[in-house]
């Protein structure tokens, strides 16, 4: 009711205003006669106001539209302005005093005109339906999941954005299930990996701890090893549990770091030191090149210092007997960047750009730990989320992670950090 009394005002409104211009125009430059403009108000105002106003409430889409599709209501429209034109030359040629003969002759004239209106809409009216009617198929057909449906886009009219709206959306649908079926993929991948990494040190530890319950460890020499050994896997079953931990985190959005003004010189530092023994012990030599200039930056040093061990640890995991890992930092406007580079066997080409994803593994994985147990290179809990999680500590750092590796020459991680002062 509301929606009909809105309309009933908008069409008077329209009415009203359609009037009083018509009677402008015809006064100043029509040269209507002035003794003549009040007949000729009143004219329109009883022939127009009553055929308009039905014309206005016949052409609404809640009438037109219970007769049928596109070409019924087009149709209609074209006859109803038709018979609104008819309405007024009739009234006007009676208020004339048209002489008969001559009012069968415009009357003639008139219901030509209408039946070419009507023929004319008709004509217009069939493609523009056919069109409509491939867009509603091609819209159903992506409804009922065939997202990879295309819908003719012709002219260049509404219709044809119309199409090209449902094109798009169809193509971002598919993109979007797409990521969701490798989401889907890397979700079964990582709880096959977690599983796997998760049951390695519990059936070791179990083994270790059956074994010194059957008294196997006949010696405090042998016990103590056993021991040890024991403490190392469920030293690693405890990081896999952290990173597992962290991740969820990062993913969730809720990694909120403190950041605070830090040496990146004494990170990078403590971090060499912490692997130099492994380094020694497998034939890796370190570089560092750190320019004096890179501190202070914004960090967070536990969050950062576990980038770094991520990084260095995948290197030197990955770096044969007589290589070099190389790690540099250096100030570029107002970032520092930071490189870990090594010598190793290097990423493929198709894995690159799946590096920083969670569980991935290439061919030749460069995110599994194969350290001694309980030693610093296990930070990588194995499960391939060493690298995914140092992508989300540098992003909640406000900086930037990327890659470069060429096979059999090496790879080179980088990111960047914000400095605490400008330069």
């Amino acid at each position: 009711m509301r929606e009909t009394l809105r309309t009933l005002v908008l069409a008077l409104l329209f009415l009203a205003g359609a009037w009083a211009v018509t009677l402008a125009v015809g006064a100043t430059l029509l040269g209507v006669p002035a003794r003549d403009l009040p007949a000729v108000a009143l004219l329109l105002a009883e022939v127009g106001g009553v055929v308009g106003l039905l014309a206005l409430l016949l052409a609404r889409p809640a009438v037109l539209g219970r007769l049928g599709g596109v070409r019924v209501q087009l149709v209609g429209a074209g006859l109803i302005g038709t018979l609104l034109i008819l309405g007024m030359t009739l009234a006007g040629a009676r208020a004339m005093f048209i002489s008969a003969h001559d009012f069968v002759i415009v009357l003639t004239m008139l219901l030509f005109a209408a039946v070419l209106s009507v023929g004319f809409s008709l004509l217009y009216a069939a493609p523009m339906a056919s069109r409509i009617e491939r867009v509603r198929m091609g819209a159903a057909r992506i409804a009922g999941g065939d997202l990879e449906a295309e819908i003719p886009a012709e002219g260049f009219d509404e219709i044809t954005e119309l199409a090209n709206d449902f094109n798009r959306m169809a193509r971002a649908l598919e993109e979007a299930a797409e990521r969701e079926r490798e989401m889907e993929k890397a979700r079964r991948d990582l709880i096959a990996a977690v599983s796997h990494d998760l049951r390695t040190p519990l059936t070791a530890t179990r083994a270790l701890i059956e074994a010194l319950a059957d008294g196997v460890a006949d010696t405090p020499e042998t016990e103590s090893r056993y021991l040890q050994s024991a403490r190392g896997e469920l030293a690693h079953l405890s990081r896999l549990v952290d990173d597992l931990f962290e991740l969820a985190r990062i993913d969730a959005g809720m990694l909120k770091l403190e950041l605070e003004a830090a040496s990146l010189h004494d990170l990078i530092s403590d971090t060499l030191s912490s692997f130099q023994p492994q380094a020694r012990r497998q034939g890796v030599r370190f570089v560092g090149e750190v320019s004096r200039d890179v501190d202070p930056v914004l960090a967070n040093p536990p969050r950062l210092q576990r980038v770094l061990y991520n990084l260095i640890g995948n290197a030197l995991r990955h770096t044969p007997a007589d290589g070099t890992i190389s790690l540099r930092a250096e100030p570029r406007g107002e970032v520092v960047r930071v490189e870990v580079s090594d010598t190793g066997e290097g990423i493929a080409p198709e894995d690159l750009p799946r590096i920083f994803e969670r569980s991935f593994r290439g061919e030749r994985s460069r995110t599994r730990g194969n350290g001694e147990a309980g030693s610093v290179d296990s930070v990588d809990s194995g499960a391939g989320l060493g690298l995914a999680i140092a992508r989300g500590l540098i992003e909640a750092h406000g900086g930037h992670i990327d890659v470069e590796s060429h096979p059999g020459e090496g790879t080179r991680f980088g990111f960047t950090l914000r400095r605490a002062s400008a330069p």
